[in-house]
């Protein structure tokens, strides 16, 4: 029974990631939230790799964010392995760590 309700979460955790990342490259979907994460992913670029002394192009930072999603939720769909559902979880958990950090333009 415990099977079954797993697989159904999974799906549906990898079929949100595969959404939002199609929406961050393209307007297809969703052209609200794709004009809102280009004007986030704006900051987001500037700030986050700045700190590390990285230049980043805005476009290719959202550009790879949405790949990585909508990969990551497609091995999660097509794969049958539970720990290999695990890593890409811990993959996606850790690539949404830079968007929480607070955007500051000032540099504060």
């Amino acid at each position: 029974m415990g099977f079954p309700i797993r697989r159904v979460f999974a799906v549906s955790v990898a079929l949100y990631f595969i959404y939002m990342g199609v929406s961050k490259v393209t307007p297809i979907l969703n052209s609200d939230l794709h004009s809102e994460y280009k004007s986030s992913f704006a900051g987001h670029a500037r700030v986050f790799p700045g700190r590390f002394g990285v230049k980043i192009d805005p476009d290719l930072y959202r550009f790879v964010f949405g790949v990585v999603e909508i990969m990551a939720g497609a091995s999660i769909i097509l794969g049958d392995c539970g720990y290999s559902a695990y890593f890409i979880y811990i993959l996606l958990g850790t690539q949404s760590f830079p968007l929480l950090v607070p955007v500051h333009p000032g540099g504060g």
